[in-house]
């Protein structure tokens, strides 16, 4: 028993010792093989390069292909702009040399020689395989061409026609088709919903979830694998969320686009969910003349936007265009002599002539942390994605008090309720008072479709809140409101907008300058709601009032600002109160007021008519002056 037990302990170390010069002759000959290479290099007045050790990027070997780098013994393994470093095994053969002519001839490339092993060569294959097996499951994915979109446009001139035909495609298919048609409608995301017996797709356009059509789970499995290994994520985890990216590039004749794709996948009782956010450059390309601002507004924002120090803070939820009205603001004040540094989370565009650098929450970078590199680094404008906390907002807020313009975000209602915000944060009164320059809330409409908008006549009760609600905007907020309402504007559908009554999207918006008699409010902790009648007194529009302006002028729906902006109860309150307020104190009729109103009641039958050409801004005098005339006893 005793000589088995030794016998196996000798056989075991005979193993070890066997494996161990196996793997020191294996040593020996790679560090013999690297050597020769080395000494090949120095003889020939080459650099020498080991890439066993070196790492490669299989995305630089696309320059080359497989084929190509078989057959002349070479590889590429770094390249900046026509300078490319070029790896060869065989650096004397005639056709290696005669093809690393014709990259330079052909390609107008720079080469740079090294010499490696046939180890390190037979590396960088395997690399290759690597490579191309990634472009056999991808290829479609991360480029299309302008003729894909073309001929989408011209398969699927309307939704209906793509939800009919998706049920019918096969995977490459439903990909490629997926892509172009998110592109060419405009989407900004693509959901892909598992459920029980099918797989639902919709897309999200101009904020809103339109469904696209169904498939079958067989070929959802490969859509899955194949967004997983685009986007780097693990393909054997499903269990767990993973987030991911890509690029799609489209190419077409005279241009290259390139459109980055955010990849959100969570699991759920029938299978894991996808969500795909599109980010495209063209989609931010706004000026801040076309965002949508009115009036005073628009003034105070260009004044805002002129101050050399301060912050303007922009409120609203995920998906109300903070983002784009932040980089319009950046687009307008980048030039050569300012420097502009953003932190972000994420970076969702990028900005030439702007130095961005990305919150990395798992690394311990944070907001904070960035703002406070940031501000050593001389910047003249900040940009702080959004302010999320105590640590953040005093950071940000200190920055404005020493001679930097700084722009960021919160997640409120309204713009006076920004002012509540940064005390929940912390923030003394005075700080806030005396650092922030303009809040300004926004959200995002549909427009009407111009091609195919319908004139409709309102509901009298239509007509009565709306004039309720535009009847409390002061003459300060220099908005010229239509004396008559007849008709409004409603979605019908047509080819142009897929069917769906609207296109694009424009913005609807509160601004609250933070002038002397605000200061002096948020100093004395004033409610949200002494703030917001204050503000409105000093020409502020809501962005209810706003959106309802554009109703008025054909830009949007009735149906879209009440679905964006909610109830609009506390507009109706603080018409009554108003109303009852004007009651209660003397009111000064002038001789005007007087004179038209006795014209306008001599014949009581055409009293209503005549009211309604009357401007709202002295349409309550002449309600007055009428009833004084009359010895009316009460106003109803």
């Amino acid at each position: 028993m005793t000589t088995t037990i030794t016998e196996k302990k000798n056989k075991e170390q005979d193993t070890k010792k066997t494996e161990l010069i196996n793997k020191k002759i294996s040593t020996f000959n790679h560090e013999e093989e690297e050597q020769v290479a080395s000494r090949l290099a120095k003889e020939l007045n080459l650099s020498y390069v080991d890439l066993n050790i070196f790492p490669l990027d299989i995305e630089v070997l696309r320059n080359i292909s497989e084929e190509d780098s078989v057959n002349f013994k070479v590889g590429i393994i770094k390249k900046i702009g026509k300078k490319a470093q070029i790896v060869t095994s065989d650096p004397t053969n005639e056709e290696t040399l005669r093809f690393l002519k014709s990259l330079e001839t052909d390609k107008g490339w720079e080469i740079n020689i090294y010499v490696i092993s046939q180890s390190s060569m037979d590396n960088l294959w395997r690399k290759y395989r690597e490579n191309i097996l990634i472009e056999t499951l991808d290829f479609f994915l991360i480029s299309l061409s302008g003729k894909d979109l073309d001929e989408f446009e011209e398969k699927f001139k309307e939704l209906l026609s793509l939800k009919e035909r998706m049920s019918e495609m096969n995977t490459t298919e439903i990909l490629k088709t997926v892509f172009s048609g998110a592109i060419k409608m405009g989407a900004s995301d693509v959901h892909f919903e598992p459920q029980k017996t099918s797989i639902r797709m919709r897309y999200r356009i101009d904020g809103v979830l339109q469904s696209i059509g169904n498939f079958f789970p067989p070929a959802y499995k490969s859509i899955l694998s194949r967004i997983k290994m685009v986007g780097k994520m693990k393909l054997n985890l499903k269990d767990i969320a993973q987030d991911g990216h890509f690029t799609i590039n489209i190419d077409k004749e005279n241009e290259s686009e390139r459109v980055d794709i955010r990849v959100s996948i969570i699991p759920g009782k029938y299978g894991e969910s996808i969500v795909l956010r599109l980010l495209s450059q063209s989609s931010i390309a706004v000026d801040v003349e076309s965002l949508g601002l009115k009036g005073l507004s628009s003034e105070q924002v260009s004044i805002q936007l002129s101050k050399p120090n301060g912050m303007v803070l922009i409120t609203g939820p995920t998906g109300s265009g903070k983002t784009t009205t932040l980089y319009s603001f950046l687009k307008k004040l980048n030039t050569p002599n300012v420097k502009i540094i953003t932190i972000e989370d994420p970076i969702e565009y990028e900005i030439k002539g702007i130095s961005q650098t990305q919150v990395q929450n798992d690394k311990g970078f944070t907001f904070s942390d960035g703002l406070r590199a940031i501000v050593r680094q001389d910047p003249d404008i900040i940009l702080v994605g959004e302010i999320r906390d105590n640590e953040t907002a005093e950071i940000s807020i200190n920055a404005a008090l020493t001679g930097h313009l700084v722009f960021s975000t919160l997640h409120t209602n309204n713009a006076p309720a920004s002012v509540s915000r940064l005390l929940e944060l912390g923030i003394r009164p005075s700080l806030i008072a005396s650092s922030i320059n303009i809040f300004m809330a926004q959200r995002l409409v549909r427009q009407l479709c111009s091609h195919c908008k319908e004139k409709y006549r309102p509901a009298p009760e239509t007509i009565d809140t709306i004039k309720k609600l535009i009847s409390i905007i002061s003459p300060k907020s220099k908005i010229e409101i239509p004396k008559t309402i007849e008709f409004l504007y409603k979605p019908k559908g047509c080819t142009h907008c897929n069917n769906l009554g609207y296109k694009g999207r424009i913005g609807i918006f509160e601004t609250l300058t933070i002038n002397e008699k605000m200061e002096k409010l948020i100093i004395e902790m004033a409610s949200e709601s002494e703030i917001t009648k204050a503000a409105l007194e000093d020409g502020m529009v809501t962005m209810t009032q706003d959106g309802i302006i554009k109703v008025l002028e054909g830009i949007t729906s009735m149906e879209e600002v009440w679905r964006v902006t909610g109830q609009t109860s506390f507009l109706q309150d603080l018409y009554e109160n108003l109303m009852a307020q004007s009651l209660s104190r003397s009111i000064l009729i002038s001789e005007k007021n007087l004179t038209d109103s006795n014209s306008y009641i001599k014949n009581l039958t055409k009293f209503k008519d005549n009211i309604k050409n009357i401007n709202s801004n002295e349409l309550f005098e002449i309600i007055i002056a009428s009833a004084l005339l009359l010895s009316a006893g009460d106003i109803h």
